[in-house]
């Protein structure tokens, strides 16, 4: 059971959480909100929890809380241009798999198959080539899932669920290219260089003279 204030806006609210019941009640002022919160407080000690039965008080959906979230926390504490992301994100990704459920009917494994099948869909092949790509950069996937862990970390602040099942969620992006390795010049490439740069750009000579035989990174040769 927690009863929480919270100022969300302009407005107070008060949240009752009990057994996956939840209620939420806004209230005008901080000190009616207090007042409300001690007649709450006194309410459930007497074991009347009746009050919490109704319909508003069972668990939303996701879709609804959602759209809740981008007007409230969404609309007071990020930038305008990190709101429209977010609601393109939930739109067009995150809804169609998840709107229609319950908060806490939501678990990591979901996630992940959600965002396992996202990592693997490939774009359409062209008529030029048989090879596809991924349809999403590991960027757009980093989106979609911080979207989807904000909004569901907003439900764990306000007691709806325990535990947020989009954290910690594993590598859900293989990068299929092979990882590029840089290899060193050998001492006839190295020589060839420094000619080039003497001959080129004589004044930079010393600076690449120096990189080559100290190994010093890029910061501290211009420092230097």
């Amino acid at each position: 059971m927690g009863i929480k204030v919270r100022k969300t806006g302009n407005k107070w609210y008060v949240f009752v959480s009990y057994q996956g019941k939840r209620k939420a009640t806004c209230v005008g002022t901080r000190a009616a909100t207090e007042q409300v919160r001690r007649t709450l407080e006194a309410t459930l000690a007497l074991g009347d929890f009746g009050f919490l039965t109704a319909s508003e008080g069972e668990v939303p959906g996701f879709k609804d809380y959602a759209q809740r979230w981008l007007e409230t926390h969404a609309k007071t504490d990020c930038k305008p241009s990190t709101q429209r992301s977010y609601e393109q994100l939930l739109r067009v990704h995150i809804y169609p798999r998840f709107g229609t459920r319950k908060l806490d009917e939501i678990k990591r494994e979901n996630v992940k198959g959600f965002l396992g099948e996202l990592a693997r869909a490939k774009r359409a092949a062209d008529e030029n080539t048989t090879e596809t790509e991924p349809r999403y950069s590991r960027n757009t996937l980093r989106l979609i899932v911080c979207a989807l862990r904000s909004v569901l970390h907003s439900a764990v602040e306000d007691e709806i669920i325990e535990s947020n099942p989009a954290t910690r969620v594993g590598k859900f992006a293989k990068n299929d290219k092979p990882a590029h390795k840089a290899s060193a010049m050998s001492r006839s490439e190295t020589q060839q260089f420094l000619e080039t740069i003497l001959e080129l750009y004589p004044d930079w000579h010393p600076f690449f003279l120096t990189a080559i035989l100290t190994g010093l990174r890029k910061g501290e040769l211009i420092a230097l």
